[in-house]
């Protein structure tokens, strides 16, 4: 049976008196196990507003997040691996001590460990720096340690806010072919305002301009109901970025 993130009406308000900004509105969406699905925008649409509701880690100011069959944000906290798109790791430990902290904090015990920690280590290719501090390392493998830790404690939500931020053109490549893997048994949500990030991994693209939801389905069916010839034609003219 696949399990779903499933979000209906959803609207997020930041600020008051006043001051009030709102980052989604009335946004639906919904991504599957087994597939990996995509919300693919300019800066500012919403995405990482919609991220945070699929993660538990903001309450809507209206509308419903329900993710595998989870509604209170704690629940839904500790079945979702959050990688951000800026890690906020502690320097001070080496990446095998950050990611064995990671997996007893999320309530394993030692004869989880050596299991859980190869996985970690084998998706993001840190078996050459495991015994290094964090503090020590390049941008390109912090990230790949913040993607290590999301995966470390076996959730079934992966969420990826701009995730290849920081990576070469290897390690981008390493890693879409450990999200693709790990896809095949979880929930994976992505956002990109890369587009040929969306085309080379995304099975589903939630297209986002302004805080609504402008687009949804497979490239071909975005491509087709826009009347464009391409995903970056489709996006442009859904956008208003036409020139």
């Amino acid at each position: 049976m696949q399990e779903s993130v499933k979000i209906e009406a959803f609207t997020k308000i930041y600020g008051k008196n006043g001051n009030e900004r709102k980052a989604c509105d009335n946004v639906d969406f919904e991504a599957v196990s087994g597939s990996i699905t995509g919300i693919l925008g300019p800066n500012g649409a919403g995405k990482s507003t919609l991220l945070k509701a699929a993660g538990g880690i903001v309450y809507p100011t209206s509308g419903t997040v329900t993710v595998a069959g989870f509604t209170d944000l704690k629940d839904i906290r500790s079945i979702t691996g959050n990688v951000p798109e800026f890690p906020r790791l502690d320097g001070k430990l080496t990446v095998k001590e950050a990611l064995t902290q990671n997996i007893f904090l999320h309530g394993y015990d030692k004869k989880d460990l050596d299991r859980l920690l190869s996985a970690a280590i084998k998706a993001a290719d840190l078996d050459d720096v495991l015994y290094q501090k964090i503090s020590s390392l390049s941008k390109g493998y912090t990230q790949r340690v913040s993607f290590a830790l999301a995966v470390s404690f076996d959730p079934k939500v992966l969420i990826l806010d701009e995730f290849s931020g920081g990576l070469d053109p290897a390690q981008i490549v390493k890693i879409r072919r450990s999200i693709k893997k790990l896809a095949e048994k979880k929930i994976v949500i992505l956002s990109t305002h890369l587009i040929q990030e969306a085309e080379s991994l995304c099975d589903y693209i939630c297209v986002m301009n302004e805080g609504h939801v402008v687009a949804r389905g497979t490239k071909e069916e975005i491509i087709r109901n826009s009347n464009c010839t391409s995903l970056e034609k489709a996006f442009l003219k859904l956008t208003g970025a036409e020139s």
